[in-house]
Parts: C-alpha cells; sequence; structure tokens
C-alpha cells in the first residue's frame, strides 16, 4: 500500500468508528495543551503572583508527563476503558478543587491541586497510537495513522492555548482550568465508547518494570527524545526573549504558532509519503532534518526572520516524533506498547522542562543569541543518538524476526 499517498488517509478513516475515535481522542487531548496556561492565568489572576503561576502551571505539566508511563502501564494490562473512565470522573472534580482554593487565596492548596489535576489526565496521545497499532497492520498505514495523531496533537497547541487565554481575559480568570474540566472529560468518556477500546491480547508476556529501560534500542530512543526536549524548551523560552528584547512581546506568541502549523502541515506530508525506505532510515533522515533546519535558527538576523525558518523547523518536529513511534512499534512488545509510548512523551515533556529553566539562564546570562546557538548544538543530539544506535535498532529487528519464525 506504499503508492497510496494522501489517500491513506482516506483509507484509515472511511470507517466512521474511526474517524469518530480521532475527534474524541483530539477533545480528550484537550487538558494537554490548556492546563499549563489555564494555571498560569489563574494563579496569578488569585494571588497576583506570577512565580505561583509557573509554579502550578510547571507541577501541572510534569505530573501530566510522570504519570503517563504508569497509566500506560495499567491501560496495557487492563485495557483503557477503565483509566478514561477515572480520568473523566477525577480531573473535573481536580479542577473544581483548584478554583475552590484559588477563590480561598489558598496557595497550598492551589500547589497540591496543579498536581492532581495533572495526574488525573489520561495519557491520550499514547492510548491513540496504542489503540493504531493493533487495528493497522500495515506498515505505511500505521504511519499515516502516527501521522493523524501528530497532527492533532499539533492542533490542539495551536489553538488550545489561545482560547485559554481568551476565556480567561475576557470571560472569566479561570476559564482555561473550566475548559480543561470539561472538554476532556467529555473526549475520554466519548473515546471509552469507542469499538476500538481494547487491549492487546496479552499472550502470557510477564511485564517487568525495568524491562522497558534496560533495552538498548529503547534507550537510544528515549534519550533522543529527552534532547529533543530540551531543544524545544529552549527554543520557546527564546522565542519569548527575542520578542521581548526587541520591543514586540506580542509576537511571540504568533511565532511560535508558525512553528506548530509547521509541525502539523510536515506530519501530514510525512504521513502521506510513498516511500520504500525502512524505519531506521526514515529515523535517520528525519533527526537529520531536525538539526538543518533548528541549526539554522541561530543564523536568523531578526525576530520577523523566525517566521518561515520557524515554520520550516517545525515542519520537522512531527516527522521526528512518527518515526521516534514508528521504530518502537517495531522494537518494543505489543503487551507493553502503550507504556512505552507514553515514556516517549513524558521523556520529550521532562526535556522542554529542563530546557525552559536552561534556556532562562542562558538568556539572563548571555542573550537570545547564544541560547539558538545551545538550540543548534542540542539539535544535533538526535541525528548522533541515532546514528550510533542503528545496530541496536537492526539487532532488535533481527531477534523479533527470529522470534517470528521459532512461534511458527
Amino acid at each position: 500500500m506504499s503508492n497510496l499517498g494522501f489517500r491513506a488517509y482516506g483509507r484509515l478513516l472511511s470507517a466512521p468508528s474511526r474517524a469518530l475515535m480521532v475527534t474524541a481522542g483530539l477533545l480528550a487531548r484537550t487538558p494537554i495543551a490548556v492546563l499549563g496556561f489555564g494555571f498560569l492565568f489563574f494563579s496569578h489572576a488569585s494571588t497576583g503572583s506570577y512565580a505561583l503561576g509557573g509554579l502550578t502551571s510547571g507541577l501541572a505539566i510534569a505530573s501530566m508527563g510522570l504519570i503517563g508511563p504508569l497509566a500506560g502501564r495499567v491501560a496495557d494490562r487492563r485495557g483503557q476503558r477503565q483509566l478514561l473512565l477515572a480520568s473523566s470522573i477525577t480531573h473535573p472534580l481536580a479542577i473544581a478543587g483548584a478554583i475552590i482554593c484559588g477563590d480561598l487565596g489558598s496557595t497550598i492548596g492551589l500547589v497540591v491541586m496543579s498536581v492532581f489535576c495533572g495526574v488525573t489526565v489520561a495519557p491520550v496521545g499514547a492510548f491513540m497510537r496504542a489503540r493504531w497499532s493493533t487495528i493497522v497492520e500495515d506498515a505505511f498505514l500505521l504511519r499515516t495513522a502516527y501521522a493523524i495523531e501528530a497532527v492533532a496533537d499539533e492542533i490542539v497547541w495551536v489553538f488550545g492555548p489561545a482560547v485559554a487565554a481568551f476565556l480567561a481575559a475576557g470571560v472569566t480568570p479561570a476559564g482555561g482550568l473550566i475548559l480543561s474540566g470539561i472538554v476532556g472529560p467529555l473526549g475520554a468518556l466519548f473515546l471509552r465508547v469507542m469499538p476500538d477500546a481494547r487491549p492487546v491480547v496479552n499472550t502470557g508476556h510477564v511485564h517487568r518494570p525495568a524491562q522497558l529501560l534496560r533495552s538498548a534500542p529503547f534507550l537510544v530512543l528515549l534519550i533522543a527524545s529527552f534532547a529533543t526536549g530540551i531543544g524545544f524548551g529552549i527554543n520557546d523560552l527564546s522565542i519569548v526573549s527575542m520578542a521581548t528584547a526587541n520591543g514586540v512581546p506580542e509576537l511571540a506568541g504568533t511565532v511560535l504558532t508558525a512553528y506548530s502549523i509547521g509541525s502539523a502541515s510536515g506530519g501530514f506530508l510525512f504521513g502521506a509519503l510513498s516511500t520504500r525506505l525502512r524505519s531506521r532510515q526514515m529515523l535517520v533522515g528525519t533527526a537529520l532534518a531536525l538539526f538543518v533546519t533548528w541549526s539554522s535558527l541561530a543564523l536568523a538576523p531578526g525576530i520577523w526572520w523566525f517566521y518561515p525558518l520557524g515554520f520550516l523547523a517545525g515542519a520537522t518536529i512531527a516527522p521526528l516524533m512518527i518515526a521516534v513511534n514508528h521504530i518502537a512499534h517495531e522494537i518494543v512488545a505489543p503487551a507493553i506498547i502503550t507504556e512505552a509510548l507514553a515514556w516517549l512523551n513524558t521523556l520529550v515533556i521532562c526535556g522542554m522542562s529542563l530546557g525552559s529553566f536552561a534556556g532562562g539562564l542562558i538568556n539572563d546570562a548571555a542573550g537570545p543569541h547564544t541560547a539558538f546557538l545551545v538550540v543548534a548544538c542540542t539539535s544535533a543530539a538526535p541525528i548522533i543518538l541515532v546514528l550510533l544506535g542503528l545496530r541496536a535498532f537492526r539487532a532488535a529487528r533481527e531477534e523479533d524476526a527470529v522470534a517470528a519464525a521459532e512461534s511458527d
């Protein structure tokens, strides 16, 4: 089916249940993009402190990322339905608790509830990719399915923060939190009743918690994802720093939107790409493309150049993530695929958090230009790691082939 091109999307979504599944997944992702912004606006409005806003926002995002692998492990064992139901019930309650604490002026309460709000968000991205891996057998169509999820991620990130900011500024300071507490749980409930919510059939595989972290090829993917996230975090903060230094802080959001639009466009095109390249070759190609485009950011002479360069840099994000997830699907046992995908997402989030902190230090000490030079250096890490890990990827594929032959 490698010659379908854009028709691959039609092939995948021709079944009404799958189109509804994608819609439900899109809605259920809402908290991922708006919860952090929601806490930033609400905490500042409630206490007047940007420091508290940043703390609660960071805790909410970090707790979302850290709970993902555990939720993925439970989903691999018992299916996604129970977790989606639990999330749809507990997340609105946690949001309500956070709003009450804010209205009462309780700083400690807001901090605690920000963590609860984060841990009650299901790792929808990992859930959706795991679903596709169980219902799509063709390798090319699976890449297209992962492209759909990458585009869905970017759609949420393009529109979610903007809507949250509009609600917080024009309706109520808690608008972003309320949006997370209503739309996310509705999407989770919708996703729960989809017919493709079946767990992978367990064939006697015994899961050991450290199994994934002892896999050399998977560790390569994890470290590459972490390094990529660091670059993203430094870049995002540096865009804000550069826009502010140029006296146009309002442009920062629109520049970052250009990155997201580029990522969605790149993911969509990559998902339709007709190619006979092996997954390892695609991983090398996408990592190299990310290095070239993100290194060019350091050459930008002014903020306006970041619209075209940011679009091109963004266009390499989704393809790299698609290739990483595709490799993970090939080298990880089906019985633990959800946890594996959640780990990859967690490492990107952790990298972004560390990158934001490091970006602040670098911008304060040396300015945005130096920060973008650091971004160029971090963008080299994924391609170096991937090239070093090619032998491990190849060995993992050969082991799978031997195991499959023995089972036959």
